[in-house]
């Protein structure tokens, strides 16, 4: 199934630009996805959202021990926790989370740029310090995925 829906109304800039699609894929190692994404033409707002058929819950963990690891990918469904205790970061679904593919590095990244919105001070330098121990290899830490439809893991490269 690829399907488009011309002219929504975008929300962002409120103009007739939205185009709206859905396409279904069979991916590598994830087996059967379907893609939602909306993108405006005109001010090029987005949302990408992945569905994938998972069969039931269920919770990964993988050690990062070393630089090398932080390439590790994680696939992380929107219905997805993700957990990294040793630096105390958490971050938890909500009604529009989105489904995304990343590597740790980029895990990490995206809790450096959210800090600033839910600390301040020297909580938010303590929090950066660990983080950037982290991303330096300086650290071991586990990341925790916990996910209802058992389709959130983790994959290594294995040379």
């Amino acid at each position: 199934m690829d399907e488009t829906n011309q002219m929504n109304r975008c929300p962002s800039c409120n103009q007739e630009t939205l185009e709206r699609g859905v396409q279904e894929l069979d991916v590598p190692h994830f087996g059967r996805v379907t893609l939602f994404y909306m993108r405006c033409t005109n001010c090029g707002f987005r949302v990408n959202d992945f569905s994938f058929e998972g069969d039931y819950p269920k919770e990964s963990r993988v050690m990062i021990r070393d630089r090398k690891d932080m390439d590790t990918k994680i696939i992380r469904s929107g219905k997805a926790t993700v957990l990294i205790p040793e630096l105390g970061l958490e971050l938890y679904p909500g009604p529009l989370s989105e489904s995304f593919i990343t590597n740790v590095e980029g895990l990490l990244n995206r809790f450096l740029e959210l800090l600033p919105l839910f600390k301040e001070g020297k909580k938010l330098d303590e929090f950066r310090e660990k983080i950037d121990r982290a991303l330096s290899g300086e650290m071991e830490f586990s990341i925790i995925l916990k996910d209802p439809s058992g389709v959130s893991h983790f994959l290594r490269d294995l040379h």
